[in-house]
């Protein structure tokens, strides 16, 4: 054998070199350690990732919501402000429909309607294949995580509401139709988190703002937008009208498919209300998460781990 550090040819059995003085075995530890520490994440990273403090509201953070909801409720105040970027509102709405008609089997994709405005969401009819894919990732996900027992049951709990909504057409229908609302708040949420702690922005100065207007205005929109059919007859009598006079409208698709299989009869107004109430539930969610992040946070990092 050669030495690793001088080249000279020696015994196979030698323990140190006979040239340089290295011990072999001592060489090939500092190796395998220098290789585990060239992999191993910076410490600077790890103790970034460890270090997620509860959050806190103090005068930067009321600045940012107060400045979101000011502007917020002024371009919502205004008919030609308020249509410019209800945009936004349709955006997530039609990417609800999208992302959960994928899930459900059924190729989507979301489009503005420039006839009769809003959006539409182009949806083909079932496909088994789809479903089929979408239940391997649930086997892939239980795998890959088989030894954390925790994340597997989570997958477990997931894959079974999943499968109470694709195995039955109208339920997949229900869960399609009711996604747009729910989008567009859940999304609101998730902005409502983002401009609190400042996590997932490039330029946090000005996205922060930015964010918590985007939250505050599609909150604002959809609570309208609930209250309008609960209160207002002539709101109402349109929104029975339909899409075009022809397509009935997701809440109206909800009210009739609970009516029909689950013998309730809310109506319009009564999914209304529904709506209004799950109104405050992902801000409140996102509100708790942001004061609990540390915890939240070793949980996450728990559900990751595959063991």
């Amino acid at each position: 054998m050669n030495c690793p550090k001088c080249g000279f040819e020696q015994s196979d059995h030698a323990v140190e070199c006979v040239r340089c003085g290295i011990v072999f075995a001592k060489w090939q530890e500092s190796e395998e350690l220098a290789l585990l520490a060239k992999h191993r994440p910076p410490a600077d990273a790890v103790a970034a990732e460890e270090a997620v403090a509860n959050g806190r509201i103090g005068r930067k953070e009321l600045q940012i919501l107060g400045g979101g909801l000011a502007a917020a409720a002024i371009v919502y105040a205004f008919p030609l402000t308020r249509f410019l970027f209800s945009a936004l509102v349709t955006l997530f709405h039609e990417l609800g429909h999208a992302v959960v008609g994928w899930l459900l089997g059924y190729p989507s994709l979301p489009a503005f309607d420039f006839v009769y405005g809003g959006g539409f969401t182009h949806q083909g009819t079932f496909h088994l294949p789809i479903a089929l894919a979408v239940a391997a990732a649930f086997g892939y996900g239980g795998w890959l995580f088989r030894e954390n027992r925790v994340s597997v049951a989570l997958i477990a709990v997931l894959l079974v509401g999943w499968l109470f909504f694709v195995t039955a057409e109208w339920r997949r229908e229900l869960a399609i139709a009711a996604a747009g609302h729910a989008f567009e708040l859940i999304l609101a949420g998730i902005f409502f988190y983002q401009a609190l702690s400042g996590v997932g922005w490039r330029v946090p100065e000005v996205e922060r703002p930015l964010g918590a207007f985007a939250a505050f205005f599609v909150q604002i929109h959809s609570m309208m937008f609930a209250w309008r059919l609960i209160h207002d007859p002539d709101f109402l009598a349109w929104y029975r009208e339909g899409k075009g006079g022809a397509l009935m409208n997701d809440l109206e698709v909800v009210a009739l498919d609970v009516n029909i299989y689950g013998r309730l009869n809310p109506g319009i107004e009564g999914v209304a209300r529904w709506l209004l109430v799950f109104s405050i539930v992902p801000m409140g969610i996102a509100l708790l998460w942001y004061f609990q992040r540390a915890r939240w946070h070793r949980m996450l990092r728990a559900l990751r781990t595959a063991r």
